[in-house]
């Protein structure tokens, strides 16, 4: 373990995620979830060119 300038060790804590348990709904079927690459319909937004 890496000593800091003044001898004490130091411990490097990496970031943690946190994330809330959702429900599965709104859904596409399954056909239309491989077509479109989500099956969640509220994550899906197209990309149009202009």
């Amino acid at each position: 373990m890496p000593n800091c300038k003044d001898g004490n060790s130091r411990k490097n804590y990496y970031a943690k995620a946190y994330v809330l348990p959702q429900l599965y709904e709104n859904l596409f079927t399954i056909n239309s979830a491989l077509k479109k690459g989500t099956i969640f319909k509220d994550l899906y937004k197209p990309y149009h060119e202009k």
